[in-house]
């Protein structure tokens, strides 16, 4: 037993080598976690993989100090392989696995990165533990590895590493000091996220009514009378300032000012939203289904995951 590592990886490798360095030497094995370091799965491009996308320059510093002995990158321009080497190197038959993904569409990578949870921590079994990095990879992956935590509870510990000067210390594959104003390890703590499904009923309804505008009123009472216990308390006042007003997926015809036209509808957004309120993915992530473990095992067979043997 023991931590697995979700990570998005980029042109540094030090964006995921220097947490797990941290780790290893600041906190270790423990009888609660198991190993520290017990797998790490990289969600990253076809590109960097192929190391078409050319690594930034990586030393492999001592730990804690800028001093570099260890020559081994020289050369390397393949930020994956560095990554690998490097595992080899400090943790030796840790897990390592990667799943390539276009890291800037969001759908795709909510796929991908919700399918390798499940994978590791399905429902209904005790799971792995898993901590994200937010380090490396793009905006648009560490947005999805955050929304996933939130929404299934199943990473309850998401890190980052803060570099000062990146320019001239973004080499480093280890923590090079202790200055917190040069380097730091940083937790983000993970508190699971319940979902108000009166976002979606407000869709729905307005979705049914598809080609025609309702008031808000008009909307209001017919979420009353069909989810009295989740809209009895909602007023006018508070549906259209605290949902209508801020709700993606709805659209307001003409200024939401006082006074002016009060009339709403589905746009193109809400569409998209409900695709993935309804999808078995989604609802398997927030709870809200009982899936089997045949189920989630169909679910998430198409998960693009390959197991890299280190040393070779």
């Amino acid at each position: 037993m023991g931590i697995i590592h979700f990570a998005g990886l980029g042109k540094s490798p030090g964006a995921i080598t220097a947490g797990l360095s941290y780790l290893k030497n600041e906190v270790g094995d423990s009888p609660e976690y198991g190993k520290i370091v017990e797998g790490v799965v990289i969600f990253t491009s076809p590109e960097i993989v192929k190391g078409s996308e050319k690594a930034y320059p990586s030393v492999d510093n001592e730990y804690m100090s800028r001093t570099v002995r260890k020559r081994w990158t020289n050369g390397l321009e393949n930020s994956f392989e560095i990554v690998s080497e490097f595992l080899f190197r400090e943790f030796g038959d840790v897990n390592f696995y990667v799943c390539e993904v276009d890291v800037n569409d969001f759908s795709k990578c909510f796929e991908t990165v919700a399918k390798a949870l499940l994978k590791f921590h399905p429902p209904g079994k005790v799971g792995k533990h898993i901590w994200a990095n937010l380090t490396g990879g793009t905006n648009v992956l560490n947005a999805v590895l955050m929304q996933v935590a939130y929404f299934s509870g199943f990473i309850p510990i998401l890190y980052y590493t803060f570099v000062a000067n990146l320019k001239e210390d973004g080499k480093f594959l280890k923590p090079f000091s202790r200055n917190e104003n040069e380097f730091d390890f940083r937790k983000i703590y993970v508190f699971k996220t319940i979902f108000d499904k009166r976002y979606q009923y407000i869709l729905e309804e307005l979705e049914s009514n598809r080609g025609k505008w309702l008031t808000s009123s008009e909307l209001l009472n017919r979420l009353k009378g069909k989810y009295p216990a989740l809209f009895e308390n909602v007023d006018i006042v508070s549906f259209q300032r605290d949902f209508l007003n801020t709700m993606a997926g709805v659209e307001r015809k003409g200024s939401r000012t006082e006074g002016q036209e009060d009339l709403n509808s589905l746009n193109k957004d809400g569409e998209k939203i409900l695709e993935i309120i309804r999808s078995p993915l989604f609802k398997v992530l927030t709870r809200q289904n009982d899936y089997s473990l045949e189920e989630i095992e169909e679910l998430t067979k198409d998960l693009r995951i390959k197991k890299i043997e280190l040393g070779r």
